[in-house]
């Protein structure tokens, strides 16, 4: 699949699962390595530590599409939702841990962010600014508890995001789910991401998603499952 008809996809169906998106950047396997690697120092969600536990870390950009350099970072760690959940947590500013450097500057990040904003393309409309904001997560289960890795059907309040996998470890599938409403009803669509870097995007304003609870196979070793999520978000002007 290449980018011009995952763009396409996105356009007329408002999602697009991407199974072998590790075929549309280059990299050596010991730099798929060094990039797995960078899921082994997040730092405990603390906003969500009554409901799941996730470990995170974030990466924030503000992207000019019609400008000469059009990524600047953001250094801002403290993320604000643009929506609040149906769940235990902490509402309000959640103060994050910022990517390490090792994480900001990796070939394998910088491609897919490139990538990303290929398949949008023209969806990112000129003269609009827009916040990238990407998450590392790791969702940990262990002493056989399950741990939740979504907050039910939902939006994040997003214009596109897009769902990176990147490794697990003693896990049973973990379902993904795209849904047309935000009720109960059979999905669009339904996989279990395993391959590196296989992907799921979706627009977050015409669509709603989720994904079943990180759960332990063997009960004796701790579970996991990590994620890069990647969001892109227009700006009101200035």
């Amino acid at each position: 699949m290449r980018i011009a008809e995952i763009s396409a996809r996105l356009m007329n169906n408002h999602y697009c699962h991407i199974p072998h998106f590790s075929e549309l950047i280059s990299y050596q396997e010991e730099e798929a390595h060094t990039f797995k690697n960078q899921w082994d120092n997040l730092v405990l969600d603390q906003n969500f530590k009554n409901y799941t536990h996730r470990e995170r870390r974030i990466l924030r950009y503000c992207y000019h599409p019609d400008t000469e350099n059009p990524l600047q970072l953001n250094r801002n760690s403290e993320y604000q939702s643009p929506v609040t959940y149906d769940i235990e947590y902490k509402k309000g500013a959640n103060q994050l841990s910022y990517s390490e450097e090792t994480f900001i500057t990796h070939p394998i990040m910088q491609h897919i962010l490139a990538t990303d904003i290929a398949i949008l393309g023209e969806r990112l409309t000129k003269g609009c600014r827009y916040s990238i904001d990407i998450h590392q997560f790791r969702v940990k289960a262990f002493s056989g508890k399950e741990s939740p890795t979504t907050s039910g059907i939902h939006q994040d309040g997003q214009d596109w995001i897009f769902m990176h996998f990147i490794q697990s470890h003693n896990i049973a599938p973990v379902i993904s789910e795209v849904h047309l409403t935000e009720n109960e009803a059979p999905p669009l669509l339904q996989t279990a991401m395993q391959q590196f870097l296989e992907t799921l995007t979706i627009n977050d304003k015409q669509l709603y998603h989720r994904a079943s609870h990180v759960r332990q196979v063997s009960p004796a070793t701790a579970a996991f499952r990590d994620l890069l999520l990647v969001t892109f978000r227009q700006l009101p002007e200035q």
